[in-house]
């Protein structure tokens, strides 16, 4: 059961590879559309990126997790722009598509001749959509960039760091994940305005703006503050005790969140914490904070003293912000994780993170990243028919 299809009707166009493009379509059609995959004969990198597993050879072809999660529901077809044939192809596709979708480098699009000119000389009313790297102006605009250095260009590396002058780069492909729903933001904005004007936007979005729009508050800080710490502090010296992690008495740990003055008695008494107790010096929040590294201490000790479900119940009875710090394999396990579907299943039983939105009534196919060509004569085919029909 599918249930209604927001982008049903809208027929997207993709010509992409890696993580940050392919996102953005697979959000797309997980709405609805079309999603039409256009591949080399190669096909995309993703598709064979990964080590091998036991009793697989080094050689095997197989598809991969990374390529079947982010190209779920779509569609592909196997285009060789250098043939004449198949360029014609695109160009029909390109001629009736809503969305023409790419996060190759600008050099190459222009050498491919799938360019915003030249795409919008076949459909001037499609909107254009581009997932760039460094950005799309400048010097750096031809050069590539992969997930993790679009992150060290926009300095999240040094903030998430810990150390002021040690990198820290984040697993998995955060900056891609986060482009690639930027970017189908953006062509569902374009997409209603033109309903309302008729006109085809452009979208642009890079790996290098979307790190930034991550570290919003950070870069706000260091521009307009004198002498704003803008990196991350490890648990062993926080900015703040009470805005930590702590190790419990089965040795999992805990998140708490004490952020404001008005929380501190609330935390003491959850905790069971009488004032009395603290360490000498610290009689509210703000002396807490003052003396951070004696009283990261303390708390050392003393959540080691329950395990940590019982923490979790003192302060959740208090409404205050706490979590337990989980690991992916307890994510997959958690309950709550389950009963609010932020996990899906595809239909060869691959898991995989759902959408990270909901609407009432949509529940999204779950087709998983399709073949090489799989759809080849199936696009072709309605091609055909449209240039039959005129």
């Amino acid at each position: 059961m599918v249930g209604r299809r927001p982008l049903e009707g809208i027929r997207v166009v993709e010509l992409t590879v890696w993580l940050s493009g392919p996102i953005g379509g697979m959000l797309l059609a997980d709405l609805g559309a079309d999603v039409i995959k256009i591949e080399s004969p190669a096909g995309d990198p993703t598709r064979v990126h990964r080590a091998p597993t036991a009793g697989e050879a080094a050689g095997d072809r197989v598809v991969s997790v990374t390529y079947d999660v982010s190209n779920r529901n779509k569609r592909s077809i196997v285009i060789d722009l250098s043939s004449d044939e198949d360029r014609g192809v695109l160009e029909d596709l390109v001629r009736t598509a809503d969305v023409f979708l790419t996060n190759l480098t600008t050099r190459a699009v222009r050498k491919l001749g799938v360019d915003e000119e030249s795409i919008r000389a076949i459909n001037p009313s499609i909107v254009f959509a581009h997932s760039g790297g460094f950005g799309h102006r400048g010097p750096l605009a031809d050069q590539p960039v992969q997930d993790m250095t679009g992150m060290a260009y926009s300095g999240m590396l040094f903030t998430m760091s810990g150390e002021a002058d040690t990198p820290f780069a984040p697993p998995g492909a955060t900056n891609d994940v986060m482009t690639g729903t930027m970017v189908a933001f953006g062509i569902l904005a374009a997409l209603l305005d033109r309903q309302r004007t008729g006109e085809g936007q452009t979208v642009r979005s890079s790996l290098v703006m979307t790190s930034l729009w991550a570290q919003m508050q950070l870069v706000g800080s260091a521009a307009n503050t004198a002498g704003a710490v803008v990196t991350g502090k490890p648990q062993k010296d926080p900015r703040s005790p009470v805005l930590n992690q702590y190790r419990c008495g089965d040795g999992k740990w805990i998140a708490i969140a004490v952020v404001t003055p008005r929380d501190w008695e609330p935390f003491l008494r959850a905790v069971g914490l009488a004032a009395e107790s603290l360490p000498d010096g610290v009689d509210s929040y703000a002396d807490a904070v003052t003396h951070a590294g004696r009283m990261r201490e303390f708390f050392d000790g003393f959540f080691a003293q329950r395990p940590r479900d019982e923490w979790l119940a003192k302060l959740r009875a208090e409404k205050l912000w706490c979590s337990p710090v989980n690991t992916i394999e307890d994510v997959l396990r958690d309950d709550n994780i389950r009963e609010n579907h932020y996990l899906s299943t595809l239909d060869d039983g691959t898991v995989t993170v759902a959408m990270p939105f909901q609407l009432d009534g949509l529940v999204p196919p779950l087709r998983s990243g399709p073949q090489l060509g799989a759809h080849d004569a199936e696009i072709r085919d309605e091609v055909r028919a449209r240039r039959a029909g005129g």
